[in-house]
């Protein structure tokens, strides 16, 4: 499933090409480029679970015993 083009220029907030991509690279967001030159996002790349911080493995000191 992938966005409609309303739905990514209302993400992007940006009506041009240039404008979308370079959003969407600036967020880090996945996406493709179509033949036409829009870019095309699917819902999971903006839908997908972010990783918390107490996801991240505990601190380990490098200190050797």
């Amino acid at each position: 499933m992938f966005l409609t083009h309303d739905e990514v220029c209302e993400l992007t907030d940006a009506r041009t090409k240039a404008g979308q991509i370079e959003n969407l690279k600036r967020n880090g967001i996945r996406h493709t480029i179509k033949r036409s030159g829009w870019p095309s996002v699917t819902k999971t790349a903006i839908m997908s679970p972010e990783v918390s911080i107490n996801d991240k493995t505990a601190w380990q000191p490098r200190k050797v015993s």
